[in-house]
């Protein structure tokens, strides 16, 4: 790269609002609601972007930093599947084989500072500073393995109390939950705003890249209090709990506004991982289904006459612990597990009963992603999955088809990481422009296929069916120089990176699956093309002590 403007702030600021969409951010705009990025449209490209699919939060954020589809960086999941095992194991930034934004621009000499984004733990050594994201070994503090340089810790302790990620159990809602999640939510955004704006004061960044989660999080567990046709939506509603999203997105205009002033960026990038939209109230048991069909097997009935054995008491346990627990001493009772226990822990949870060697098929059963496993001979797989897919097709639920397409890893990703993709991707249909939401066949008898939720279930919690659920469209919003005043464009995650790069004179990779957004820009001439000369990062796994406290954290949060 070239000399470095004297000065503070950034050359490129880059603003990830988790889960953000235009659904809301325009209707916020025109009631006044968010001033800043009203001042910003009139002279902005803007694009709905398009997520990965299915469009998750891991995947998602890691194909916006490296321009590639998740078969070539190979992040699909908080967890992965062993090769030609039932064992899972944790994702991590090693597993990523390609270089992101950062190490793109730190390696040719620019200065980088990554704050809160995911899959960036553990943080690699750059020309800069990196703050994992939340899926770091992060409980209910932060320590020196999520900062580079490890310095950077005590710096955050001592002048913020460190940064969290709405760090609270999201799985057992209680009556007293939503003010008290709120208050965390309006409490840390300005903390994060704090900590960047103090970052930016310290010298001119090449790039800057600042996000915040708060916006997924309260779409989450918000949405059935904001939207009043919610089949959720209860019939007595605070004010204050109709009014959260609005808060919250009102809370990250304000902060944007006071980055771009610390800032002074000649282009700003705001982007999104995904939509949101509603959740309905359709349960959903794939895994029955499956069962029913003749694809699954069970070993062990998971659930007789409301006691529950195999499977359904761990995930019962696991909810136990979560909900009644301490989150301090959650971690002390994480960490005391051995390692080999707590690696057996989730794939016990989703694979414990099964008769492996009569299943054929089975679903890990996520409510943000609906897949599945294809267990057969290579031979047979192709005739597998039209058997399946037609299956799919088939099912209805109280009249309706809950399966809109079945897509196979190959159709929908490429690159050497495609195998380590669940074999199919489901796309539901929405009922009545409302999700379905799927849950652990492992709390239902054989037979049981789908229910509706009741009344004092609307509420939901992550791993009981949230009342907002993700949606395939997030934003985006490019401004600053060289950027076309007023261009609407479609875009992808991938593209995202591929223009930043091409914006601050750099070469873009060959490797990139994205293309630069020529249409969102003043200049129409060529793209200049480059090639990364570095290595993946050796991959490596985690560490006991690491393994505990992320489980313990994506628990806690739902993901697992």
């Amino acid at each position: 790269m070239g000399p470095r403007p004297a000065g503070t702030g950034a050359r490129a600021l880059v603003i990830g609002w988790d889960g953000a969409t235009w659904d809301l951010a325009d209707r916020f705009v025109a009631e006044g609601e968010m001033p800043v990025l009203a001042g910003l449209l009139a002279d902005a490209a803007v694009a709905p972007l398009n997520s990965t699919t299915p469009p998750m939060t891991l995947p998602s954020w890691c194909s916006m930093l490296t321009g590639c589809n998740p078969g070539k960086h190979g992040i699909f999941d908080f967890v992965r599947r062993v090769p030609g095992t039932w064992r899972l194991e944790l994702s991590n930034a090693t597993h990523r084989r390609v270089p992101t934004l950062h190490r793109l621009i730190s390696d040719r000499g620019g200065r980088v500072a990554s704050i809160a984004v995911p899959t960036t733990w553990p943080p690699e050594a750059v020309n800069g500073v990196v703050v994992s994201g939340f899926d770091s070994p992060v409980s209910t503090g932060i320590d020196g393995s999520f900062c580079y340089p490890a310095s950077l810790h005590a710096e955050l302790m001592s002048r913020f109390g460190g940064l969290k990620f709405a760090d609270f159990q999201e799985s057992r809602i209680g009556p007293a939950w939503h003010d008290a999640a709120l208050n965390a939510m309006r409490s840390e955004i300005p903390r994060k705003e704090a900590i960047g704006r103090w970052l930016l004061g310290q010298e001119r960044w090449d790039s800057f890249m600042l996000l915040f989660g708060e916006s997924d999080t309260v779409s989450h567990h918000f949405w059935m209090f904001h939207n009043p046709a919610s089949p959720r939506h209860p019939r007595r509603c605070s004010a204050r709990h109709r009014d959260a999203i609005r808060v919250i997105y009102r809370a990250l205009d304000v902060s944007l506004g006071r980055l771009i002033d610390a800032a002074q960026p000649d282009i700003l990038c705001i982007c999104s991982d995904h939509g949101f939209g509603g959740a309905g109230e359709h349960v959903l048991f794939l895994n029955r289904y499956l069962e029913q069909s003749g694809w699954l097997r069970y070993r062990r009935q998971v659930q007789v006459q409301g006691l529950r054995a195999g499977t359904g008491l761990l995930d019962w346990a696991r909810s136990m612990a979560v909900d009644r627990v301490p989150p301090g001493m959650q971690g002390q009772l994480f960490r005391a597990l051995p390692d080999r226990v707590l690696g057996k822990v989730e794939a016990s949870s989703r694979y414990g009963d099964l008769d492996k060697g009569r299943t054929r098929a089975v679903s890990d059963e996520l409510n943000y992603a609906a897949t599945l496993h294809v267990v057969v001979p290579p031979d047979e797989r192709a005739q597998a999955v039209d058997e399946l897919r037609a299956l799919l097709l088939d099912w209805r639920v109280d009249g309706h088809a809950p399966v809109r397409a079945v897509h196979t890893r190959e159709a929908l990703y490429h690159g050497p990481c495609v195998e380590r993709s669940p074999d199919l991707v489901l796309e539901l249909n929405l009922r009545d422009g409302y999700s379905y939401t799927l849950l652990p066949s492992a709390r239902v008898p054989a037979g049981q296929l789908w229910r509706r939720l009741k009344p004092e279930e609307h509420v939901g919690g992550k791993g009981l069916g949230m009342n907002g659920s993700h949606r395939q469209h997030g934003l985006l919003l490019l401004w600053g120089q060289g950027v076309a005043a007023g261009a609407r464009v479609s875009a992808d995650m991938m593209d995202v990176t591929p223009t930043l790069l091409h914006l601050l004179g750099e070469p873009v990779p060959r490797h990139m699956d994205g293309r630069v957004l020529i249409r969102a820009l003043t200049s129409q001439g060529p793209v200049r093309q480059g090639r990364w000369v570095g290595r993946p990062t050796a991959e490596r796994g985690v560490s006991p002590a690491e393994d505990a406290v992320i489980r313990q954290r994506l628990a806690r949060l739902g993901y697992l």
